[in-house]
């Protein structure tokens, strides 16, 4: 490592948070290799269980069944460890498809590296809003949004400098667009189905 650039997991994510681009292409050309990224996921994936418990808590209290806690934190476990990692390698190929129709220079391990290091930056936030949301309910909901705004930004970054984009502006405006398609088709789908049903 070269003198200034920070030692350690937890150093590196403080720096990431305030450089995202500089953090990922240290992390890249530090010889990041695909058992350490999945690491990188497993971790994130493991401090968003944690984040889910408190909610996973209050669910519980809706459903009559013998045991329902554990059967909702059982579910979030599942999910969180088993069905995540498998959904953020299709999402992460599915970004690197999407961001070479842009002439994106990266490949798919730099895809899959962006998006497992900025989940493993989001989880801290993620840890963050589900303290708060059981201190004080209210606030959680603008928090939240702007918490996922900042991870939304850091993947951004992260992922345009994997791909090789010099402006993270761009990638944050295609990024925009597509979020902003995918909301409103979700939304048609749910109104189309609370119709028919």
């Amino acid at each position: 490592m070269s003198a200034g650039a920070p030692s350690g997991l937890v150093a590196a994510m403080a720096e990431a948070y305030r450089r995202p681009r500089a953090a990922m292409a240290r992390l890249l050309a530090g010889g990041i290799t695909e058992a350490r990224a999945l690491v990188l996921l497993f971790i994130a994936c493991a401090l968003g269980f944690v984040a889910s418990v408190p909610e996973a808590i209050l669910r519980a209290r809706a459903i009559e069944i013998a045991d329902p806690l554990a059967g909702v934190v059982a579910a979030h476990f599942f999910a969180y460890l088993f069905i995540a990692p498998l959904l953020a390698y299709g999402l992460a190929a599915l970004a690197h498809l999407a961001a070479r129709g842009f002439g994106a220079r990266g490949g798919f391990f730099g895809a899959r590296v962006a998006l497992f290091w900025s989940a493993l930056l989001g989880a801290p936030l993620a840890l963050a809003v589900a303290a708060l949301r059981a201190v004080a309910g209210d606030l959680a909901a603008p928090v939240g949004l702007a918490a996922f705004f900042y991870w939304l930004w850091l993947f951004v970054a992260g992922f345009a400098e994997a791909e090789g984009f010099s402006a993270t502006w761009r990638v944050g405006a295609v990024t925009g667009v597509a979020l902003a398609l995918l909301a409103i088709s979700l939304s048609l789908l749910t109104r189309g189905a609370s119709i028919a049903g």
